[in-house]
Parts: structure tokens; C-alpha cells; sequence
């Protein structure tokens, strides 16, 4: 009696123990058998500001930039299901599934350090390229990613994000150094189509990550003839780098490249 019992329990642990492993791959493969396309994401800055460019400088609410660079990863896209949409469902009603376990996740999921403006001029940094399935991206979930290899030459080195230029005429910088989560939606409500060969990209909007900060009252406070924003810095500037951070999420978007 007792190795019947001890039997019928190791057969329980494997029946549990095949259920959860075959529960599991079942979870990972589900998009497996969606139609896929291959996707190519990249990452800009843009700006529509009516201050312009002025000597090689993306000019935004008083911040002349010349230099943007920002560190992702843990890139995960959301969509909508190309069948669900073909069945007549509406987007808003639609449970948006997950990437993950794709080629394009693999990839993405990287760290990277992407320049966004360079020398003044806006450039297109590639991100990942991999296959994904076919519906409508609306959501793209990421974290910041701050460089820790390398050295104090290199304007990364441990920031997640970096921003130089000047405010009135004097050399000014900006910097994070947190890794934090952040959630960037489509353009527009129907996200971005992908039905074959697709390039999208997460455009980092100046214009709405300067909102509401008011550079004049930014401070060179211990005179080395230099502005800087950033944590613990010697210039303090607490309150615009507060703004900034907190302008951050909805500055970025994703849209169709």
C-alpha cells in the first residue's frame, strides 16, 4: 500500500510538473502562430518649435541643442491582433497581446545607446530589426538604460540620457541617470499597421520634453562658466530638471517612419 501511494504521488509531481511546463511553452509560442512580418524600429528626436534651427541648433523653448543621446531597453510592444481586427472588432475593445518570444523582442530587449541629434543635426538611430506579428502597435513599454562601461570621456558614461547645448550663449548640459520605465503610445488611436515590411520609430519630442521649463531661470551657481541640469549637480537647477523628468513619458511617441 505504501508504494502505491508513493507512486500515485511521483505520478501526481509529473502530471503537475508536464501540465505547468506544456501551460508554459503554450504561453511563449502563442504568437507563434500569427503571421509575421519583419519590423524595423529606430529612434529620433523631432521638433516643430517656430524657434527653429540657429547655428546648427534645434532650438526649443530657449534651448539651443546640439547634442541628444538617450540609452534604451526591455523594449516590449503591445498590439492588436491582426485576426481580432479582421473579425470586425474595434481597436478600443481589443486586449492588446505582447511581442514577447519574438525575434524583434530578442533584439530590442538590448541595451543600446541611440544619438538622437548630432551636432545640431536630427539623425535616426536603428534599434532592432526582427520579425513580429501582424496588427496595430499602439503601445511600446522600455527602460531608460544608463552606460556604465567606458569612461568619463564619453558624455554616457553612467547617464541614461543626455542633452548639450546652450541657454543664452552659455555652454549648458542636461543629464539623467536613472533607468526609468516608461510607456510610449502611438500617434494616433489605430496605432501603426504592420501587414508586410514595416519601419516604425519612437520619436523623442522636444518640444513636449521642454514644456513648461523655463531655461532663463536656470543658474550657473558655482561660476565654472557651464549650466548643468542634472542629479546632484553642482549648479543645483532642481525644479526644470523635475519638469523635464516629468514631461519625459508623454514626449515619446511611436509613429510609422
Amino acid at each position: 500500500m505504501k508504494n502505491t501511494f508513493k507512486n500515485f504521488g511521483k505520478l501526481a509531481f509529473v502530471l503537475t510538473f508536464g501540465a505547468m511546463t506544456f501551460s508554459c511553452t503554450e504561453d511563449d509560442d502563442a504568437n507563434m502562430n500569427e503571421p509575421q512580418s519583419n519590423i524595423a524600429l529606430s529612434a529620433t528626436a523631432e521638433s516643430s518649435s517656430p524657434e527653429g534651427r540657429v547655428n546648427d541648433r534645434v532650438i526649443v523653448n530657449g534651448f539651443a541643442t546640439s547634442q541628444f543621446a538617450v540609452g534604451t531597453k526591455d523594449i516590449e510592444m503591445k498590439y492588436a491582433a491582426k485576426a481580432d481586427l479582421l473579425a470586425g472588432i474595434s481597436i478600443g475593445n481589443i486586449t492588446l497581446k505582447s511581442n514577447v518570444n519574438t525575434a524583434l523582442h530578442t533584439e530590442s530587449s538590448k541595451s543600446k545607446n541611440a544619438i538622437l541629434v548630432n551636432d545640431g543635426t536630427i539623425q535616426v538611430s536603428a534599434l532592432a530589426e526582427g520579425r513580429s506579428p501582424d496588427g496595430n502597435y499602439t503601445e511600446v513599454d522600455f527602460r531608460l538604460f544608463k552606460k556604465m562601461e567606458g569612461n568619463s570621456n564619453d558624455p554616457m558614461f553612467e547617464k541614461s540620457l543626455w542633452i548639450a547645448g546652450e541657454i543664452d550663449g552659455k555652454i549648458s548640459t542636461i543629464w539623467l541617470t536613472s533607468e526609468k520605465a516608461l510607456k510610449a503610445r502611438s500617434q494616433n488611436a489605430a496605432g501603426v499597421e504592420v501587414d508586410g515590411q514595416t519601419e516604425m520609430v519612437l520619436a523623442f519630442d522636444m518640444d513636449k520634453l521642454f514644456a513648461n521649463v523655463n531655461f532663463s531661470t536656470a543658474v550657473d551657481a558655482n561660476s565654472d562658466g557651464k549650466i548643468d541640469i542634472g542629479p546632484n549637480s553642482a549648479d543645483g537647477n532642481a525644479t526644470i530638471l523635475a519638469q523635464i523628468e516629468s514631461n519625459l513619458e508623454s514626449a515619446v511617441v511611436l509613429k510609422r517612419r
